[in-house]
């Protein structure tokens, strides 16, 4: 758009950094800042100071690597790096950190630059073709409109010439870009290519001696396509681009802010957890290689791996192994837009045809169900066996020699640090039973003793009963000896004294067989899973039972629940979705969904008689706490220390519960359980019939009506309703206990977002959208062409990007410029006549000394030392008499965790609400209002009328107070609105006193049409836990990045 073409307005520059007078500003709004780099601050060795309860590595061990340790002058936020070594690390990735790598912003995409050489493409015979072959495989399988704009963006370049594309050979270049080391495809721009491999997995299969063959038989189970990991870390170090942001050596992030009286230390990167620095301790202190002076490095490797299913319809699955590098930042890791999940493996399930193999020599009857699982078992060992190759083993011993991207030579260390699954994948993982005496992957507390969470004995059990390799290892080797040579059945009498008691399998563990010599215990590598075990697992299981319990005493509290979810407004761009049907379903829902639940379940307040009611809500209060705070970004020691003291009230609430609620009401299945039952059961009743049948079912020597008679001998009558059965709440489960494990885990790995199972989760979505371009018969293999396609691609778009001269690149869109604290439109469309806006809202009691209060508010913040006085209203005058209006306003704020994110307001969607900082904390820290409008005015001054100043304003109905926020009474903080007839019911709020948006409930009646108050409730929830950094914004003076809200330390 030409400038011509603008208003006045928007052709004028927008002022920024302008501060508010101090009266107005109470606290400064500092934009987020990453941990303090090397270079640019003044080394302070002297300023040394021990956290108070430190979980640091033993000091013995770090004093005989260094005099005294590195640390890096304190940030604006209170945050130092001290480092391992006195000498200053030689790459620092922080240095290249911008405010847009620490924010949740939007970045409106930006265009590309020139051309570059055809060099630079190959394959690709010019930067049309690569431009068309980037944007076909990389871009989405399913178009978008972003996806069309994108090659509208090709096709309207100045460059593109369809001459260029005319003679490109597709199918030749895509066959090289997803070349494979096992072909002799390749060219030049392969340079540290991983590549895939096809490797055949055998497994020996035990045929017992009831068998009528007893022996051990070799069976090919599967061709496993996988990435050899060497090959993988190679490829990651030689990109430049991922280099840069690649950490060579942890460090230990610490916080001293003004109101605490000890540093603390913060936990949130694998980076800067105690594993890694004791890994990284150990490797310094441990003999180097002769003749080598090379930095050493290790290379942290986070393994996820889950099935997936790749069609809404159909049985197409896969089963992908990703490995991620613990070395970059989880901010990077869990953007599936950053590319960093690498997948290093496809496994394979044992095979149909098995049973075949099977027969042949048991005389048709197979092998069994537990020989059948046993040899499933064993098939993930192998294939896992082929990963960690002697190659990998090599490298975990000795290193590998990489000369890196800033031109330094440094031997790298593999380790593994974590292994992300849900429970099913981790018993095999583990080599444990599923649901066994002990079902827990990390101890051996029994089943009978799960439900002791918190309790002082369970604490002490965690410790004394951790599983061991050490106790495993001569258990399972004997089992072995009587299944492989003396032919017992895997499940015989014999086998099950040994391995029962402590729940193991007479499988052997990859893990422990190549790893535990170097010292790694895969059983603590299997980290908790938060996904898994509390939204899809305990709260799941909680919000159940109470639908059971409503439903006990009586079923319209069903429909009342689903009303009052109903009525739940949504809350950011997706923190808490609407709830368009009917809770009580539990239809079609995804761990986010229950999340929404739980952070909404102030619902359930009243539904129960007293005392039952208050024991309820305090369960729902603790569990919505403890979640929060298990989900956090970054946590301090202090926050640790919350977290465990909620797990202790969790366990004892939930015992409480179970004796006190659950005993008091006689509750059965549900309408959906009874359905699930009963289609269940159908299935598993066709199953039997079929197996009965056999092959002989089918009449081999007849066609067609006997065919049809076979077919008939299938289908099974309708299965009657079954009738509803008791259910009793069981808190004696593996994920009820594992919820004891998260504050280790934290205190050992970081922070759970790092390693969840959700980043693998989002990742499951690369395959199935690759698997459209598939032929859907051999697409395993297709989609590991289709992988090195993409990544090749890439590679070539950031050697682009590499060619071309840094550029200081300006903010595409005013509106998400991080720098600003908030952002409100410049247009002038919208507006009013004062005097007609005045009229069209006469007798309405929000209106009530609307100008003279406007005025008042803009005398204000223009004269913040002035004496009010009524003739001053008349030395200001608005310019053509006019209001503008707008319809949203953006507002940036730094999270606790460190960065920058949005809220978007909009008075006429429920988010338009707000919060303030209290004057003081009688009431609380805070103050709250609902937005009616979002204004401006262009105010000019008597004194100066050559002077126009544009005055950005709110127009909002204050809240009060009901009820104080209190972590100790398990109490929200509850509001109402202030009578209209109130002289402050409304009032003027300065945008820049805004802290950020805020979540109510709406609810009926009302008489002011502008205040839209007729959808008003009595009273409102603040609903503390909408999201995590509102969480910590309650517990005022805790977070990291609240500076603008510290000042007292309230637990």
């Amino acid at each position: 758009m030409e400038e011509d073409d603008l208003s006045l307005v928007q052709r004028r520059g927008r002022r920024t950094g302008v501060r508010l007078p101090s009266r107005f500003r109470q606290y400064d709004d500092v934009l987020p800042q990453p941990p303090p780099s090397v270079t640019s601050h003044t080394v302070q060795q002297a300023e040394i100071i021990p956290p108070e309860n430190s979980t640091d590595v033993p000091t013995t061990a770090c004093t005989s690597l260094r005099s005294a340790p590195f640390r890096t002058a304190r940030n604006v936020f209170g945050l130092v790096r001290q480092f391992f070594s006195s000498i200053p690390p030689s790459h620092d990735p922080e240095e290249a950190a911008t405010l847009q790598d620490i924010s949740y912003v939007p970045d409106p995409a930006g265009q590309d630059g020139p051309s570059e050489p055809h060099s630079l493409f190959h394959p690709y015979p010019n930067q049309t073709s690569f431009d068309l072959g980037h944007w076909y495989w990389n871009g989405t399988a399913q178009k978008s409109h972003q996806s069309f704009n994108d090659l509208l963006d090709i096709i309207g370049c100045p460059n593109f010439d369809p001459n260029d594309v005319r003679h490109t050979h597709w199918a030749k270049i895509n066959s090289q870009l997803g070349a494979s080391v096992d072909e002799e495809e390749g060219g030049e721009w392969q340079d540290e290519d991983a590549g895939w491999r096809k490797t055949e997995v055998t497994i020996d299969v035990p045929f017992s001696r009831t068998t009528a063959q007893p022996d051990i038989r070799p069976y090919i189970a599967a061709d496993l396509y996988n990435q050899p990991l060497v090959s993988v870390i190679r490829e990651k170090l030689a990109n430049a681009e991922d280099a840069e942001h690649f950490h060579y050596e942890p460090y230990q992030l610490r916080w001293k802010p003004p109101h605490l009286p000890h540093e603390v230390n913060i936990q949130g990167e694998l980076y800067t957890s105690p594993a890694f620095m004791e890994a990284h301790i150990a490797l310094q202190e441990s003999p180097g290689e002769p003749g080598c002076d090379l930095p050493r490095v290790v290379t942290a490797l986070m393994f996820w791996s889950d099935a997936t299913q790749l069609t809404t319809f159909g049985n197409a699955k896969l089963w992908p192994v990703y490995m991620y590098f613990g070395n970059e930042s989880k901010y990077r890791r869990c953007r599936p837009s950053c590319h960093l999940g690498n997948h290093v493996a496809y496994f394979q399930k044992l095979p149909d045809a098995f049973k075949d193999f099977a027969g042949a020599y048991t005389e048709g009857k197979g092998v069994g169900r537990e020989c059948t699982t046993h040899c499933h078992r064993e098939l993930f060992q192998a294939q896992w066996r082929v990963l960690l190759d002697r190659e990998f083993l090599e490298a975990y011993e000795h290193g590998i020699v990489i000369l890196c991207c800033d031109g330094i030579k440094r031997r790298f260390y593999p380790r593994i640090f974590t292994y992300s699954a849900d429970y099913p994948e981790k018993v095999l993982v583990a080599t444990i039973r599923q649901l066994g005496g002990c079902p827990c992957s990390q101890c051996l507390i029994p089943t009978t003793r799960l439900h002791h969470l918190g309790m002082i004995r369970d604490r002490q059990q965690r410790v004394t009963l951790a599983r061991s390799d050490t106790s495993r290892s001569p258990l399972v080797a004997t089992a072995r000896g009587l299944i492989y040579e003396k032919h017992y059945g895997v499940d015989s009498t014999a086998v099950e004294t040994i391995l029962k008691p402590d729940s193991w399998v007479p499988t052997s563990n990859t893990f422990s067989d190549a790893l535990a010599p170097f010292g790694f215990n895969i059983f603590i590598a299997l980290v908790v899973d938060l996904l898994h075990e509390v939204e899809l697992g305990v709260w799941r299981m909680l919000l159940i039972h109470l639908l059971r319990i409503l439903t006990a005493l009586d079923k319209d509290l069903i429909h009342e629940v689903d009303a009052r979810y109903r009525k739940v407004p949504p809350f950011g761009s997706a923190t808490i979705r609407r709830f368009s049907s009917n809770v009580s379903e539990l239809s079609n829902m995804a761990a986010r969904n229950f999340e929404d639940l739980l952070q909404s379940s102030t619902v359930f307040d009243g539904l129960l008689p007293a005392p039952h009611n208050q024991i309820l809500m305090n369960l729902l209060f603790t569990m919505s706490h403890w979640h929060g705070l298990a989900k956090l970004r970054m946590h301090s020691d202090i926050t640790l220390d919350i977290l465990d003291q909620q797990t202790t009230h969790l366990g004892e609430q939930f015992r409480h519960f179970k004796d006190k609620v659950c005993a008091a009401y006689q509750t059965m299945e549900l309408d959906r359980e009874v359905g699930a039952r009963s289609r269940r059961q159908a299935k598993d009743s066709a199953k039997r019939n079929a197996n009965n049948l056999g092959p002989a079912g089918e009449d081999t020597n007849s066609k067609g009506k006997g065919k049809g008679k076979a077919t008939e001998q299938f289908q099974d009558p309708p299965v009657p309703k079954q009738p509803r059965r008791t259910k009793h709440f069981n808190i004696q489960t593996y994920k009820f206990h594992v919820l004891g494990d998260y504050v280790s885990s934290i205190r050992q790995f970081g922070t759970t977002d790092s390693y969840s199972t959700e980043p693998g989760e989002l990742e499951h979505r690369t395959p199935k959208g690759r698997y459209c371009r598939t032929d859907r018969r051999t697409f395993v293999r297709q989609l590991t062409q289709i992988e090195r396609r993409e990544a090749c691609l890439r590679r070539i778009k950031q050697r682009q990007r590499q060619q071309r001269p840094a550029t200081h690149a300006e903010a595409h869109d005013i509106a998400y410029n991080p720098q600003l604290q908030h952002h409100i439109g410049q247009s002038e469309r919208l507006y009013d006549d004062f005097g007609q806006y005045l009229r069209n809202h006469k007798g309405d009691p929000a209106m009530t000394d609307f100008l003279s209060g406007l005025k008042d508010h803009i005398l204000d913040r223009l004269d913040p030392e002035r004496l009010a006085h009524p003739d001053q209203h008349n030395s200001i005058l608005f310019k053509r008499n006019r209001i503008y209006h707008h319809n949203l306003a953006r507002f940036n704020y730094t999270t606790y965790d460190v960065r920058r994110a949005q809220d978007v307001l909009n008075p006429r969607t429920p988010h338009c609400n707000i919060m303030l900082l209290a004057d003081s904390h009688d009431d609380g820290h805070y103050i709250y209002a609902k937005v009616i409008g979002i204004h401006h005015v262009n105010v000019v001054r008597v004194a100066n009328v050559y002077e126009t100043r544009r005055i950005e304003f709110l127009f909002v109905r204050w809240y009060e107070s009901v009820q104080v926020h209190t972590w100790n009474s398990h109490t929200l903080g509850r509001v109402c609105f202030r009578p209209l007839a109130n002289h402050n019911a409304f009032g003027f709020v300065d945008p820049a006193m805004v802290l950020r948006t805020c979540q109510r409930n709406p609810g009926e009646g009302g008489i002011s049409p502008l205040a839209g108050d007729k959808h008003d409730w009595h009273e409102y929830y603040v609903n503390s836990f909408v999201d995590r950094d509102t969480l910590m914004r309650f517990h005022y003076g805790l977070g990291v990045g609240h500076r603008r809200t510290r000042g007292a330390h309230t637990l």
